[in-house]
């Protein structure tokens, strides 16, 4: 049985915008290799033109292919403002939305800082 994992995102406005990874016999009848349902949009996501049922397969005009990938190229963004590949019954669109800064999404790893050098 497939593992399936449910990331959520918030912002200081409590939108709310959560999606869950589809399995693997789903994606392949989109014709897609990774992808995860939009299962709640609310607020700025919401506003943007997310749909529950929509499958986001990209972010930032790359194509997602892991849920790691997916956490990394999110919180890469860090004014909030990310552009969602989002399939659609059988149509493409691209969503652009702002959530603001958010915080630490919900289970998604949050990346270390990165090399910081402190001087004495």
């Amino acid at each position: 049985m497939e593992q399936l994992r449910l990331v959520t995102l918030e912002d200081a406005d409590a939108s709310r915008f959560a999606l869950r990874e589809l399995p693997g016999k789903v994606l392949q009848s989109l014709g897609l290799t990774y992808g995860l349902a939009v299962v709640q949009a609310t607020g700025a996501a919401e506003r943007a033109g997310l749909r529950v049922g929509d499958v986001v397969y990209g972010v930032n005009r790359t194509r997602v292919l892991s849920f790691e990938e997916f956490s990394r190229l999110v919180v890469q963004r860090a004014d909030g403002r990310i552009g969602l590949l989002v399939r659609r019954g059988k149509t493409d669109l691209y969503v652009a939305v702002d959530l603001g800064r958010p915080g630490p999404p919900e289970g998604l790893p949050w990346p270390p800082p990165r090399g910081t050098l402190l001087s004495t």
